[in-house]
């Protein structure tokens, strides 16, 4: 976008001077600013173009987009000079080597991915990838709010979170780049009960304990569980994943709300599972601050390029992912295999995926509710999604959120 709209300013006034109308429509402006239509949309929407809609069609005020091609000038010379002061820039992604549905991260790192697709983008900067490895969602919610991480791994419950304590902090604007791991109904997070014990349903724990991760996608479904019981007797212990395990292991609760490979691991253990009847589907995607996107575009497109090589290698290659995962996280390499061939790795949006994760925001037994102010659609950035797609010459472009359910085969 950069180079276009310095391109394009030598150009305004010589195509200007011979125009009848102080009105331009959408092809006219195309033609002179040298852009796709794609580009003008997300101008208008993201970066402040101004427009007018008369009836369904769009024009463009020749003055006013003069001054606004100006002002963008402006604000680009301004970050050439501060990337020119800079001879290495830091990128710092944050990840959860323990949660199944988000290893793509774990891929893009060991293959070293991203830094072949900055390299690709931008030959002549040096890029200083930095990795946090976080225990949960809320860890990496909190890491973005201070600055720390740029670009997060979040399952569902936490990118909702995210989206509501942008209500708090004036200055924090997530947005959702795209998907990551994916389960229909929930499955990958379970109701795990220890070796011996066969409880059929969640009324079968009354009077004991059951532990899980505050604030993530299997303490909402907890909440949200108990909530829907009127005399349900049950006391919630909040430790993370490691002491859920241990706990399981020695029975020090009657039951853990987990997710994979938790969930695997201590099947092989000899522990029972109940799972989640008619849920919302189980979701994970990546969120950055909206303004972070803006200013560094060439390294989201760069970094959701190597997030769609790692879905595909998980797709096509799984026995070679699981040998990675096997390495890095001590987890068994079959235990590992079986968890990455039952996730669909699809980075797409689609609109049953946003309305699951509004359906998921609007009920908390916490009172966490949108009530309806935000959707997640206002959320969704799909250019940058749409953008790694087009230049990897990708069977479709996913940019907009996709109609209808999620396809048999994930054609790109």
């Amino acid at each position: 976008m950069k180079n276009r709209i310095a391109f394009c300013v030598g150009e305004w006034n010589e195509h200007m001077s011979n125009h009848r109308f102080n009105l331009l429509t959408l092809q006219e402006l195309i033609d002179v600013l040298h852009v796709s239509r794609s580009t003008i949309d997300r101008w208008r929407k993201h970066k402040g173009l101004p427009f007018i809609k008369i009836g369904k069609e769009i024009f463009f005020d020749k003055e006013k987009v003069e001054d606004w091609i100006h002002s963008q000038e402006t604000v680009i010379d301004t970050e050439k000079n501060k990337s020119a002061s800079h001879e290495t820039k830091t990128i710092k992604i944050g990840y959860q080597s323990k949660t199944a549905h988000m290893w793509s991260p774990l891929i893009i790192k060991k293959l070293g991915l991203l830094e072949e697709e900055l390299q690709d983008i931008n030959p002549s900067r040096k890029n200083d990838v930095e990795w946090c490895n976080a225990t949960n969602g809320l860890e990496l919610v909190e890491g973005m709010i201070a600055g720390n991480i740029h670009i997060a791994s979040l399952g569902d419950y936490p990118i909702i979170l995210s989206n509501q304590l942008s209500k708090i902090f004036p200055n924090y604007h997530p947005v959702l780049l795209g998907f990551d791991g994916k389960t229909a109904q929930s499955k990958g997070i379970s109701i795990v009960l220890p070796k011996g014990v066969g409880y059929q349903e969640i009324g079968d724990l009354t009077g004991g304990t059951i532990s899980t991760v505050m604030n993530s996608s299997a303490g909402y479904r907890l909440n949200r569980l108990l909530a829907g019981r009127e005399h349900a007797d049950v006391e919630i212990v909040h430790q993370d994943m490691n002491l859920s395990f241990q706990s399981i292991m020695e029975k020090g609760v009657g039951a853990s709300v987990m997710w994979e490979p938790y969930v695997s691991l201590l099947q092989t253990q000899g522990a029972n599972c109940i799972t989640f009847e008619d849920a919302d589907d189980y979701l994970t995607g990546l969120v950055t601050q909206d303004h972070w996107a803006q200013m560094n575009e060439d390294v989201v497109i760069a970094y959701m390029k190597a997030h769609l090589r790692a879905h595909h290698i998980a797709q096509k290659y799984p026995l070679r992912v699981a040998k990675i995962v096997s390495k890095c996280t001590d987890i068994d390499f079959q235990i590992a295999v079986k968890i990455i061939s039952n996730v669909r790795w699809d980075a797409a949006v689609y609109r049953k995926d946003l309305q699951t994760l509004q359906n998921l925001s609007q009920y908390n037994s916490r009172g966490i509710n949108l009530n309806g102010e935000n959707t997640f659609k206002d959320r969704f950035r799909g250019y940058y999604l749409g953008e790694a797609s087009k230049r990897m010459n990708l069977s479709r472009c996913v940019e907009n959120p996709l109609e209808g359910s999620w396809d048999t085969e994930i054609l790109y």
